[in-house]
């Protein structure tokens, strides 16, 4: 019996270390689960999902990276472009391993990555490049000042690439970091393939994540590239779900339907942010934006034509009243037409008019202004000084409450405002087309356009046409000068002027500089907010765990 009580225990003892031994092979398969192969890839283990709010239908069957067409942040999550735009304007390598820049700035040679393929399989190489250039470079709708003073462009070898312009403009590598339409697609991509003409059909590029299905108006699935030449997501997919309505975004978040939602994706509604912060699901993230909202002065409107008028408006004008009042202290007053996160603006030449509403009645005096009849409006040679003011709510909700509140401190320096709320499609047919007001709410674009291709749009002549903001033949040189260089003192000098030569003529109304503010699940790890508001977040980092 003992040596059968022997024998037993000899048999548990080498059972359990069998069992162990299995244990720790089992252990150590699932320790790596989430950890990368050698290829770079995530190995497969449990899927990794988050679910992101976005306020309109992303265009997955339309996303051609030729193409103004789908949502501008999902062209950058499937496309690449030979550059990226990085921190305050810095141009940081992608597709393009580095570039020569000939020394009359003319002609630009790119070296591509080696070993890069699209998501289809298919190699990409310096012929890809040529091809997605040649597909939107003479199309009118998708040109961009790239194409406009492009000559040629020359294969050299499969990873070399020449372009020749035919002049100098230092902002080239910028634009060919915006998100479309110059990010590179597969020549498999269209019919018939590898055509310059063909259509599109699918989105194929080089970037880290690819369609994996889409319904119209409900969402679409991004799932990882297997063949992306960077770190690979640490996510498997980014379900896309639209959800229009604004409040509907906050109440998903709340249920856990969604886990992001904000920013350029889907915006949230301003008197939401202290919901969101009481709630111990969630955590806000806010982030300084790059463009400003302020007010255009029509040039052809006589009483706007005199310089004390336009001081006046702005001195009367109670910017931290918008941000305290009115947008929960998201944002920042504006100092100027650009916030301090665009390059070439400095502490120095980002400066704007204060409120003083006393010396903005001092100055409408000065411009010959009173109260002839004691109803509070100034007048002058028998006219009222009366404006129409034109804004749409549709993009910007808080518009329709910050265009009240200046009404409001007009009249309290005697300027009589009327508002005009239009639909999107009437209230850009009045600022582009018919000029049908006298004020209008407007905002400068994002990020890798400014301030070069917001100034170029809104403050310089465009062939015949003047400019569509304020004319002013000064500011058109300086302007002329700052794009043309390629020496960064000599542009630094020129971007001084501009800003200078804005704020010295009142040329426009300065209002505020919005935040980016955007609502994470607290299950989702690695948030941090992106350089674009087509590159909102870096997805690539986003990871989910336990709180």
């Amino acid at each position: 019996m003992a040596r059968n009580s022997k024998r037993i225990r000899g048999l548990t003892q080498s059972l359990i270390m069998i069992i162990l031994a299995a244990f720790i092979m089992i252990a150590g398969c699932s320790s790596n689960s989430n950890n990368s192969d050698a290829t770079g890839q995530p190995s497969e283990g449990r899927e990794k999902a988050v679910t992101v709010a976005i306020s309109a239908d992303p265009g997955i069957d339309q996303l051609d990276a030729g193409a103004y067409k789908g949502a501008m942040s999902v062209h950058a999550m499937i496309y690449d472009g030979l550059v990226e735009y990085g921190e305050k304007g810095s141009i940081l390598p992608a597709l393009a391993e580095s570039w020569d820049i000939s020394e009359d700035g003319k002609v630009y040679t790119f070296h591509l990555r080696h070993g890069v393929k699209f998501s289809d399989g298919t190699d990409f190489n310096a012929a890809a490049v040529k091809f997605s250039f040649e597909r939107w470079m003479n199309d009118p709708a998708n040109s961009l000042n790239v194409a406009a003073a492009l000559q040629s462009m020359d294969v050299v070898d499969d990873h070399t690439l020449t372009m020749t312009f035919n002049k100098t403009y230092y902002p080239f590598l910028t634009e060919l970091s915006f998100a479309r339409p110059v990010r590179i697609i597969s020549p498999s991509a269209v019919e018939p393939a590898g055509e310059v003409t063909g259509k599109f059909v699918k989105a194929v590029g080089t970037g880290a994540w690819m369609a994996e299905s889409y319904k119209t108006d409900q969402e679409a699935v991004l799932v990882r590239n297997p063949y992306y030449w960077g770190e690979a997501p640490k996510l498997s997919k980014i379900i896309l779900k639209v959800i229009p309505d604004p409040q509907s975004r906050v109440l998903a978040l709340q249920s856990g339907a969604v886990d992001i939602a904000g920013g350029q994706p889907g915006k949230l509604p301003v008197e939401s942010v202290p919901v969101i912060e009481g709630d111990s699901s969630l955590s806000l993230q806010k982030a300084p934006g790059t463009n400003s909202h302020f007010l255009i002065f029509n040039y052809n409107t006589p009483a706007l034509q005199d310089l004390n008028v336009r001081k006046a408006i702005n001195l009367a004008i109670n910017k931290k009243s918008i941000i305290d009042d009115l947008l929960d202290g998201i944002g920042s007053e504006a100092k100027g037409l650009f916030p301090l996160t665009v390059p070439y603006v400095t502490d120095q030449n980002n400066t704007w008019y204060g409120f003083d509403p006393d010396e903005a009645k001092q100055l409408l005096a000065e411009a010959g202004y009173s109260d002839s009849n004691g109803d509070g409006i100034v007048e002058k040679d028998g006219a009222a000084l009366e404006f129409s003011f034109v804004l749409q709510q549709a993009e910007f909700p808080e518009w329709k409450s910050v265009s009240e509140l200046v009404q409001s401190e007009l009249k309290a320096i005697g300027i009589a405002v009327n508002l005009q709320i239009l639909e999107p499609n009437a209230y850009y047919d009045a600022l582009w087309t018919t000029k049908a007001y006298d004020l209008i709410m407007y905002r400068t674009y994002d990020d890798a356009y400014n301030p070069h291709a917001f100034l170029l749009s809104l403050f310089h002549r465009t062939a015949e046409a003047p400019a569509v903001a304020w004319s002013d033949a000064e500011l058109e040189s300086f302007i002329d000068t700052a794009v043309g260089s390629t020496d960064l003192l000599v542009r630094q000098k020129a971007y001084d002027s501009i800003f200078g030569r804005l704020y010295g003529e009142a040329m426009f109304g300065a209002l505020y500089f919005p935040e980016e503010v955007m609502a994470v699940n607290k299950r989702v790890k690695g948030f941090k907010p992106g350089y674009t508001t087509f590159t909102p977040v870096f997805w690539n980092q986003l990871d989910i765990g336990e709180e």
